[in-house]
């Protein structure tokens, strides 16, 4: 008959991969033998005397669970315990409130200060090599003034956005003459003054390569192609498509070629002093949108609509009108995705990530259907959150724009 005690190590053995005449053997022996806790807890012997454990030893990891969700997320525990938060710089920002890297760049991540018009910019960020150039354009209080947002487009071109009514820094009554800009991220160009412009128009206009006016306190921007770039018109409550075409060089102030076509009037909503993100998926053709003064993501169909009505303009030559019956349609609403004032937004993948100004949380959703994939609640003071972006490495740099800063975070291994 077997005994009871001898039944139970014939299992373990089964069970654990222990040899058979360890656990059935005739009488007592002085070896040990695992059991499931032993085998988990300490693993085995190697030959070299060192512990092998889990798949290694042949026995299974009962403590290890496997990990879901998103490692840069925390991997849901929803917690910024779990995962790894680096503060990659403070120096020279000024309420910073997006950044975005330069994919020409070698490591080189750009943020713009809504408080003094200006970029600070990174180079080989995060790393032991780090260091940072701030510029201020010569003529900042009007082609930067107040910017809320970035997006890198053709070779050493990038946009802004500027939350502002064009008031020179508060120098004069608001006239809303003012819109996306476009500069070159050629530090041989930005934020030098051009001498044969400067000669040509009179006057000092900086280093901008061209801007058009039809969009005053601009809370977004997203790049669609050549000098083509999507804008968040808080004023008009709009979607906007910009076409610089061909831009007039740095200082000069051509903008005579431009054209741009108003979508959704009166559907998007601006809440002062929180940007409202957006990304253009390029393969769908399908532009994401933080419409934060109704607390939803949405989602503009570019491909769709027709051209309407003509619009008055603030510059000679230039197109400006409507486009009628675009699909535009709401992805993710309050409710479903615990949002009160979404103002960042990345794509990544299948993945949207989004910041939330009010409850400094960071939520990732599925493009394609809304739904919530994991989220993290970062702790960090409201309105902190604004911007964010992502390294190839799959790192999500934030801005903190109360405490004046970026910050990286990176799943724990």
């Amino acid at each position: 008959m077997v005994q009871p005690s001898s039944l139970r190590l014939v299992l373990s053995s089964l069970l654990f991969g222990l040899p058979l005449q360890l656990a059935c053997g005739e009488g007592e022996t002085d070896t040990p033998i695992l059991d499931a806790g032993a085998a988990a807890d300490s693993g085995t012997a190697g030959a070299d005397g060192s512990v092998i454990t889990g798949e290694d030893a042949g026995v299974p990891d009962m403590q290890t669970a496997p990990k879901t969700g998103l490692g840069v997320l925390g991997y849901e525990s929803h917690s910024i315990a779990e995962v790894e938060l680096l503060e990659i710089g403070r120096e020279g920002l000024r309420t910073p409130r997006d950044l975005a890297f330069n994919p020409e760049g070698d490591g080189e991540l750009w943020v713009i200060n809504r408080a003094d018009d200006s970029t600070v910019t990174y180079f080989k960020v995060g790393t032991a090599e780090q260091t940072e150039r701030k510029i201020i354009d010569p003529f900042a209080e009007h082609f930067m003034e107040e910017p809320s947002s970035i997006a890198f487009g053709a070779p050493e071109r990038f946009g802004t956005c500027q939350e502002s009514r064009n008031t020179y820094n508060n120098r004069t009554a608001p006239n809303d003459f003012m819109g996306p800009a476009l500069w070159s991220s050629n530090f041989a160009v930005y934020g030098v003054s051009n001498p044969e412009a400067v000669t040509e128009v009179g006057a000092d206009l900086g280093s901008h390569l061209d801007m058009l006016h039809e969009s005053p306190l601009c809370m977004g921007i997203a790049w669609d192609k050549d000098n083509v770039y999507w804008t968040f018109d808080g004023l008009t409550g709009s979607i906007s498509r910009y076409d610089f075409q061909t831009d007039h060089g740095a200082g000069f102030d051509d903008h005579s070629d431009g054209i741009i076509a108003r979508y959704v009037t009166g559907q998007v909503s601006r809440v002062e002093n929180v940007p409202s993100h957006m990304a253009l998926d390029h393969d769908t053709g399908l532009l994401y949108v933080a419409d934060t003064g109704n607390a939803r993501i949405a989602v503009l169909d570019t491909a769709s609509g027709l051209r309407g009505t003509s619009l008055a303009s603030k510059e000679r030559g230039v197109q400006h009108y409507t486009m009628e019956s675009a699909i535009f349609n709401t992805l993710v609403d309050s409710a479903s995705g615990d949002l009160i004032h979404p103002s960042g937004l990345a794509l990544v993948g299948d993945l949207i990530y989004v910041t939330d100004n009010s409850n400094s949380r960071i939520t990732a959703f599925k493009k394609d259907t809304g739904e919530r994939v994991d989220w993290l609640d970062t702790g960090f003071p409201e309105r902190s959150l604004m911007g964010l972006t992502f390294d190839a490495e799959g790192r999500m740099y934030l801005v903190d724009a109360v405490g004046g800063r970026v910050v990286r975070l990176s799943a724990k291994p």
